[in-house]
């Protein structure tokens, strides 16, 4: 006969926020081979945001390795189905959100910057959505 517990847990944890925490685990290997090879687009020197302070080169790199574990370590939490994989996404997610509206409004007025901040606009909607989605998700986890 099965656990009701564990039956319980399986129904409290839906797929799509497995799919969700498949999909990070996924990204961050993307992100930690970016960093440690020093893979870039276009020839262009790597560059990453953090906070919204824009970093550059060997310092990116760190910044980009460093949120490669954090992404891994919250995605592996979720499918593990842990509250602090979830508690972790939720902390990460503000900071991007956060690091968006920063570096747009620090940003705004300088022209050398225009087409980042014209970039950073245009993530901004989607990532808003990711955070909502991981908050709405999180809620009936985090609660009971």
């Amino acid at each position: 006969m099965a656990d009701p517990l564990m039956a319980a847990d399986v129904v409290r944890w839906p797929r799509d926020l497995q799919i969700f925490a498949g999909l990070c685990v996924v990204w961050s290997a993307v992100l930690l081979a970016r960093a440690l090879f020093n893979l870039s687009a276009g020839g262009v020197p790597i560059e990453d945001v953090i906070f919204g302070v824009k970093f550059h080169g060997d310092r990116a790199r760190v910044t980009m390795a460093l949120q490669a574990v954090v992404i891994a370590a919250f995605g592996i939490g979720i499918l593990m189905r842990r509250s602090w994989g979830l508690i972790l996404a939720l902390l990460y997610m503000a900071q991007v959100v956060a690091g968006h509206i920063i570096f747009i409004t620090s940003n705004l007025g300088i022209e050398s910057q225009r087409i980042h901040v014209k970039i950073a606009s245009i993530e901004s909607p989607v990532v808003l959505l990711i955070a909502l989605y991981v908050l709405y998700r999180a809620r009936p986890l985090l609660v009971t």
